[in-house]
């Protein structure tokens, strides 16, 4: 290795070292008894698992993390179908307008979610969906980004894929199916994996939304442990864990796919 890739690695290192050291005390301390929950070694010495049952025993966390995982879930999938379903469209499909709509997607980026919340919560109390799924799923199964992200993939592909499959007499529908979706796989894991993560990091919209214990979600969870536990740190720190594993499972499982969709996503006009 030559020395200045040396050097580059090992500042990268470090660097890396720094970004993750907050994420390392938090799972440190989730191990430690109260007495060293201010020690600064990141090795507890008398590791324990009590935190874990007081936070799991004390407050529903199951039911958050389950909650949280159907919501995640469901929009993560619910914005990968629309997404390539609307980028395809705008990608392959000859329509009147076509351009003015993916315009019009486009714009829409630009919308900062603060705008759109009052009209979604008044939308959502009217059709009686508070303390639902409903409330919690439906206003995000589709995002601008994601019909962005599909779009601009589609037309990278070569358009000689399509042309041979509508000479042998397929449509849009089967070549979407057979042809494109095959191929934007890395961006459809791309996206389900943005999708998720940032489902499953909403506070504000299901703090509003739901009434009962029962329907909210873990990050409100863990809103709640801070909040009765503000003196036991290291019962804040197994529950903001617990929060975290999930995503990160879900960042691991997709991370090639994740990478190669960032990757191979170009933005082609």
């Amino acid at each position: 290795m030559k020395r200045g890739f040396f050097f580059i690695y090992l500042a990268l290192g470090v660097y890396s070292f720094f970004i993750l050291l907050p994420l390392l005390a938090l799972f440190s301390a989730s191990f430690k008894p109260a007495q060293e929950i201010f020690d600064p070694n990141l090795v507890p010495r008398s590791p324990t698992l009590e935190n874990y049952r007081i936070a799991l025993e004390k407050f529903p966390l199951g039911r958050f993390l389950l909650n949280s995982l159907l919501v995640a879930g469901l929009v993560a999938l619910g914005q990968v179908a629309t997404s390539a379903l609307a980028g395809y469209a705008l990608a392959r499909v000859r329509l009147p307008g076509r351009e003015l709509l993916f315009g019009a997607v486009v714009a829409l980026l630009l919308v900062p979610g603060e705008v759109t919340f009052l009209p979604l919560y008044d939308l959502v109390t009217h059709l009686g969906w508070l303390d639902t799924y409903w409330a919690l799923v439906v206003p995000f199964l589709a995002t601008p980004i994601g019909i962005f992200l599909m779009r601009q993939f589609f037309k990278t592909l070569p358009q000689d894929l399509f042309d041979a499959a509508r000479i042998d007499g397929a449509g849009h529908l089967r070549m979407l199916w057979h042809v494109a979706l095959p191929l934007a796989r890395p961006a459809l894991g791309a996206l389900g994996a943005l999708s998720f993560l940032s489902a499953w990091n909403m506070y504000l919209w299901p703090l509003v939304v739901t009434r009962s214990t029962e329907m909210q979600t873990v990050q409100i969870g863990v809103n709640m442990i801070l909040n009765e536990e503000a003196a036991r740190w290291n019962v804040v720190a197994a529950g903001a864990i617990l929060a975290l594993l999930p995503t990160l499972v879900a960042f691991l499982v997709a991370q090639r796919q994740f990478v190669r969709g960032i990757t191979l996503g170009g933005l082609k006009g």
